[in-house]
């Protein structure tokens, strides 16, 4: 029972997994998707996310009179030694014996368990119970103890529960069985453990017992004509278990960036020689960098050397790329002309992310969404611009300036429209006249003394207004015995202000 295992025999063991998968009871616990895989790409997936952790697994077998019929314990005896070599040599593994009682499990290596296994297995089962409470007691108890993320429990039967002598477990209704299924259920959101039944024979109790104690379990064989697919369909369901908490567990996470030679002070001078680290912070998902580039460079300045365009990276692999700028004087266009000193700030960025995004989509049901791109520390490189006159930015400043200084133009005139025309100002009882030429100025006054008794003035102006128009006027007239008063005249007008009437004859407009 001690031969080396070969890696094509596990792998046609997962290939007969494939459809076994399809064909063995869906989980009945919610929380457990169903899966389906090819062989080869899932067996590649699990080796990649999943490497040496190592999943640790309880296998239960009952030794009780009854296992002699059929050959149920024959077929036991015959999978254990290929099912222990297919595990991996970070895994752990107990064998539970029990019937009336059951046997420690002590967690072994693959190896110490297949040393062990001649031993610990008895030539003819014996037993005169099938007691699985005192089964479970023992492998809740190991997996426990051994601190793995993900536990199996391999129950191995072909009778129903029968333990008379033990009132802990006698039947369903005993005390023994909510402690059972609390410590099962008590474990930490970092920890999985699962109960995968196999029944030895049809109408075996396996499943009514799994589900007493056992928050997630699955029942991979109910006719004990496949035993064989069913411990393998264990592991692979207990690996995948593993990659789903790994996916998960590494979300949000991606490549940092970091530059070892940094100086702690002041930035590094443009002609010397660079090295970026990139590293993934991913516990078990594989990263890749695409379109990988440095940022922040000037016009003019280049990266030389080893600068791939990607860069894969394992889980927690750190990767040093060396490389120098192409000039330590950029080249930009300004106000003035002539050599400026200026710094720098270089950063990486590309595409992140992981060769088994969708492989994990497939197999576990869930995304692997990592950080979109590198993120980290940008580095101060301090170099010297060659700046020249730019004519562009020096057309499009005057450009600007005329604008602005044609809309305050049209907004002055708009608002001080010059007027050109004449206003007549003719006292009512007097009938004298006095003529008052515009002349094209925005404001003028006149005397009207001549038309009063006494002193009294005129102050016209435009009212602002479109520029096309001929404008309104506003007359302002002040005489000495009264308050200043006024009124706006229209082209044509006449009107009457501190007893005189004035007339507002504009000039025509000029038509080219």
């Amino acid at each position: 029972m001690n031969d080396t295992p070969t890696r094509p025999a596990r792998r046609a063991l997962a290939a007969a997994l494939a459809t076994a998968f399809l064909a063995l009871g869906p989980a009945l616990s919610p929380s457990v998707p169903a899966r389906a895989a090819d062989s080869g790409d899932l067996e590649q997936f699990l080796d990649t996310v999943v490497g040496t952790r190592g999943a640790s697994y309880a296998i239960a077998v009952d030794t009780s009179q009854s296992m002699a019929n059929g050959d149920s314990y024959t077929k036991v005896r015959a999978v254990l030694p290929t099912f222990l070599k297919s595990l991996h040599p970070e895994d752990l593994v107990c064998l539970i014996l029990f019937s009336d009682g059951a046997r420690t499990c002590e967690m072994v290596s693959r190896d110490e368990a297949l040393a062990e296994l001649d031993e610990a297995l008895p030539v003819t089962p014996d037993g005169s119970a099938s007691n699985f409470g005192r089964a479970f007691e023992q492998a809740l108890d190991g997996l426990q103890r051994a601190g793995t993320d993900v536990g199996g429990v391999l129950l191995l039967s072909d009778a129903q529960l029968h333990a008379p002598d033990d009132p802990k477990y006698r039947d369903f209704s005993a005390s023994g069985w909510s402690a059972l299924r609390k410590q099962a259920s008590g474990l930490p959101a970092d920890r999985t453990l699962t109960g995968y039944g196999i029944a030895l024979a049809p109408g075996a109790e396996v499943e009514d017992v799994l589900a007493k104690v056992f928050p997630g379990y699955r029942m991979l064989d109910e006719s004990g004509s496949r035993t064989r697919a069913a411990m393998t369909a264990a592991q692979d369901d207990t690996r995948l278990r593993q990659a789903d908490l790994a996916v998960a567990g590494d979300q949000g996470k991606g490549v940092s960036v970091s530059w070892p030679d940094r100086p702690q002070n002041g930035p590094v001078p443009a002609g010397s020689d660079l090295r970026v680290r990139l590293t993934a912070t991913t516990d078990a998902l594989p990263v890749h960098i695409g379109d990988l580039r440095i940022e922040g460079l000037p016009e003019g300045v280049e990266p030389v050397g080893e600068l791939p365009r990607s860069v894969d990276l394992k889980p927690g692999e750190s990767r040093d790329i060396d490389l120098a700028l192409s000039s330590a004087t950029a080249h930009r266009k300004g106000w003035g002309s002539g050599p400026r000193a200026e710094t720098w700030h270089l950063s990486v960025d590309g595409r992140v992310s992981t060769p088994v995004a969708r492989a994990a989509e497939r197999f576990v049901d869930r995304p692997a969404r990592l950080a979109a791109s590198p993120a980290g520390e940008s580095l101060a490189v301090r170099g010297t611009a060659q700046v020249s006159v730019d004519p562009v930015r020096w057309a499009a400043l005057l450009g600007a300036l005329l604008s602005a200084l044609a809309l305050v133009t049209v907004l002055l005139l708009r608002r001080y429209r010059p007027v050109r025309g004449l206003v007549s100002a003719e006292g009512v009882d007097a009938r004298q006249q006095v003529q008052i030429p515009l002349q094209g100025r925005r404001e003028v006054t006149a005397d009207l003394s001549p038309l009063l008794e006494s002193n009294g003035s005129v102050r016209i102006r435009s009212v602002p207004g479109p520029l096309r128009e001929q404008p309104p006027i506003l007359l302002r007239c002040r005489t000495a015995d009264r308050p200043e008063r006024e009124i706006v005249c229209s082209p044509g007008e006449t009107v009457l202000l501190c007893g005189i009437e004035f007339h507002y004859a504009p000039l025509p407009t000029q038509r080219g």
